[in-house]
């Protein structure tokens, strides 16, 4: 299906074959195939959708504080209940955060929230407007670990298996991301290609190129993942390259926060990581990871991914998804740039009906 209106459209068919060369050596060409390739999509019950909003928010909480909002909105609260501008249109002028992250995987298939509580209020003020059926939706409650503490995203998803272990593909989200419809949909077309296709592939990671990114993917030769530059995570591969070579120094791909796993391969590296570095009594001690945090990152599953040939990129993100709202500060920029992602996914569905 060809998009005449999209920004370096291509009359070229998206094949498996293709499919293969823009996750491997023809990176760049990546993007021009995001709207035919989001159109291929196949919904269905193999795929979960996980959003995770049980994390801890530590630097929420001190920008909440530190810009005396504590008293408007309580700091216990999970970041993805703050209001922000709303784009899905009715008459509500402003909705959670979280809407525009659990908007990005709805009708993909099942779909999973992990929490720290507070479920009433997003099957209120996230669903409800969303006009997602609460019923449909799995909740997980993310227990802590032995400091007290949430153990972080992986140990999240490893605490959420049973809600997700039954699909074939796994589509992971965060609460506080500018997240692309668009972008997961192309990521998880490209994804059943390649497994249709019986390439083995445990992780497609959609990537955006930015300036000076605070976490940029390192590739191999053949344009495979071999660091993603997390500072959870320690050491890089000596034989890596900076993973956008014909662009100017500065430049690299870097993760929007959407990760794609085949179910089977991330069972195997979550449960591989929770029986080498968890005990009862310490919980998790990860070599690279903030020996303090005791925390299990799905950043580690994707170095154990990318450590066994099965984890990839796909170059088909924008820069304005790179937008997260981690502190209170940041909500301006997120609003701006979630306006611009709306945007796009409204045209999109405008350019499918018309096709």
């Amino acid at each position: 299906m060809i998009y005449p209106n999209q920004p370096n459209a291509v009359r070229e068919p998206c094949t498996a074959a293709k499919v293969d060369l823009l996750t491997t050596t023809e990176h760049e060409k990546a993007l021009d195939f995001r709207y035919s390739l989001a159109a291929l999509c196949q919904n269905g019950n193999d795929t979960t959708g996980v959003t995770l909003l049980a994390g801890a928010g530590t630097r929420w909480v001190a920008s909440l504080k530190a810009a005396g909002m504590e008293a408007v909105f309580p700091e216990d609260a999970p970041r993805g209940l703050y209001p922000v501008e709303n784009f899905f249109g009715g008459s509500l002028h402003k909705i959670p955060l979280a809407a525009y992250s659990v908007d990005a995987v709805r009708d993909l298939g099942m779909q999973v929230i992990v929490i720290r509580g507070w479920q009433a209020e997003i099957e209120e003020q996230v669903l409800a407007p969303l006009g997602i059926d609460s019923r449909k939706v799995a909740f997980v409650t993310q227990l802590p670990g032995p400091n007290g503490k949430v153990a972080g995203h992986g140990d999240a998803i490893w605490q959420a298996q049973e809600a997700w272990m039954h699909s074939r593909f796994v589509v992971t989200n965060f609460g506080g991301d500018a997240n692309s419809p668009i972008t997961i949909r192309a990521g998880l077309a490209m994804m059943q290609m390649l497994d249709e296709a019986g390439i083995e592939i445990g992780l497609l990671l959609p990537v955006a190129v930015q300036k000076n990114p605070a976490y940029p993917v390192k590739l191999d030769e053949s344009g495979l993942p071999v660091s993603f530059g997390h500072n959870k995570l320690g050491g890089s591969s000596a034989s890596a390259v900076t993973a956008v070579p014909r662009h100017e120094d500065a430049y690299a791909y870097t993760n929007v926060g959407i990760r794609i796993y085949r179910t089977d391969w991330l069972l195997r590296a979550i449960s591989e990581i929770r029986s080498n570095f968890w005990s009862p009594d310490a919980g998790y001690e990860i070599p690279g990871n903030d020996p303090a945090g005791h925390e299990f990152a799905l950043d580690n599953v994707d170095a154990w991914l990318a450590s066994n040939g099965a984890a990839r990129i796909a170059a088909i993100a924008n820069p304005e998804e790179l937008t997260p709202a981690k502190s209170f500060s940041d909500i301006g920029t997120f609003e701006a740039a979630v306006r611009e992602v709306r945007r796009e996914w409204d045209m999109f569905l405008s350019l499918q009906k018309a096709l």
